[in-house]
């Protein structure tokens, strides 16, 4: 079973992070089940300008951060993109390689490139609108 934790936000900000992960886990992952997910609600772009990230630690071990001041479209869209981030890991079509390169699929990449040139980025914007909207029409 897989194991999700949201820390930081408002109690609502909370429930809301943990229906959008469970909606994604079930139309993404659904036979993924000894997945760890943290996602933490903080203040990330004031400190660096980011809405949010995707870190793995471990085997199944994962860290999402999403800033807890956006708005709630931006908040569903930005988890959207994180979570499509931990797929690209569970299902090992990303892996950092060491700090200078990232293995995408079957080719590799330096970490110098612009980040919006990233075929994981790519997919991740792509996907982000197309699932928050799915999201609210299903769940919220």
């Amino acid at each position: 079973m897989n194991i999700v934790e949201i820390k930081g936000g408002t109690a609502k900000q909370k429930e809301l992070a943990h229906k959008v992960v469970g909606w994604y886990l079930k139309k993404m992952l659904p036979r993924y089940r000894t997945i760890e997910i943290t996602v933490k609600l903080t203040n990330c772009m004031s400190r660096d300008g980011a809405y949010g990230y995707c870190m793995q630690y471990g085997d199944r071990e994962y860290e999402i951060e999403v800033d807890k001041s956006l708005r709630l479209y931006d908040l569903v869209s930005t988890l959207t993109h994180e979570l499509t981030h931990l797929k690209q890991y569970v299902r090992n079509e990303m892996a950092p390689l060491d700090g200078n390169y990232i293995r995408w699929k079957k080719k590799v990449y330096p970490t110098s490139m612009s980040y919006a040139d990233y075929p994981w980025e790519k997919e991740a914007f792509r996907l982000e609108r197309q699932l928050a909207i799915e999201c609210f029409e299903e769940v919220l």
